[in-house]
């Protein structure tokens, strides 16, 4: 019929006088949108008030678990740095102390330089960076294997080496069973604690992560008494580890005695 509109016939031109122009709903959105993120973790971001992505669940670092702050500033901060440097100069004290003018001192030296640094990183930026403790065994090793050089005790260079090996394999054990336990930074460091702590002997070595893991725990508590942690929150476990590694060092051979009736 004259004037009357078919369906089909309208394309955005005009058929007839009673003729409308096509109207073309925009598609719906379902679930969230994202919008980029340019970070060097790599993920999108949720706008919020939208439902979360169905790949994300509990369990995932997305979840509701509260978000630790970092407990150190990420940028650049003087004061930071100058109580690096006292830390640092603290614990060379005792090192140089508890050793003497001993070339054994020189290895643990390099230890507890990097402890200081390792420590810096995690609690500022949450990451034990690899370079920092490929750097650190580049120093350390020679200096070790100069000790066994000089006092002509190769067996404590082996020990060494073995007890490198049996931390890193646990902690990766550990890590490839529960990896939300620590990250995979934590298991490189718990090989270089072996392998430094593990030249004094195999209670310097025990001693080391039982004190690491108990100062681990006690660390935990206090932030989820204090930053309203919940106990899916990850905290920066590098410092523990490393501070356990320095009470080792300098009291291990006192503890083992107290403890095991044994000389180290």
């Amino acid at each position: 019929m004259p004037g009357e509109v078919m369906p089909g016939e309208v394309h955005g031109g005009t058929t007839g006088p009673r003729s409308v122009p096509e109207i073309v709903p925009e598609p719906a959105v379902d679930g969230p949108a994202r919008v980029p993120d340019l970070t060097s973790a790599g993920r999108s971001a949720v706008v919020p008030g939208a439902a979360p992505p169905a790949d994300v669940g509990p369990g995932t670092p997305d979840d509701d678990a509260p978000v630790v702050p970092h407990l150190l500033p990420s940028g650049r901060s003087p004061g930071r740095t100058v109580g690096a440097a006292l830390v640092t100069g603290v614990v060379w004290a005792a090192v140089a102390h508890h050793f003497g003018p001993h070339l054994l001192a020189a290895p643990f030296l390099a230890f507890e330089a990097l402890a200081v640094v390792v420590s810096v990183t995690d609690l500022s930026h949450r990451l034990v960076p690899r370079h920092l403790l490929y750097g650190g065994l580049a120093v350390i090793v020679p200096l070790l294997v100069a000790v066994s050089a000089v006092d002509h005790h190769w067996s404590h260079l082996g020990a060494a080496a073995l007890w490198g090996a049996v931390s890193f394999g646990a902690f990766f054990v550990i890590w490839y069973v529960w990896p939300r336990s620590m990250g995979f930074g934590d298991v490189r460091l718990a090989g270089v604690i072996g392998l430094t702590v593990g030249f004094l002997g195999p209670i310097h070595v025990y001693l080391a992560f039982l004190s690491g893991f108990v100062i681990g725990l006690v660390f935990g508590l206090v932030l989820m008494a204090v930053a309203s942690a919940g106990r899916k929150s990850h905290f920066p476990f590098g410092p523990a580890l490393v501070t356990g590694a320095t009470i080792a060092v300098l009291w291990g051979g006192t503890l083992g005695q107290h403890l095991f009736h044994s000389g180290s």
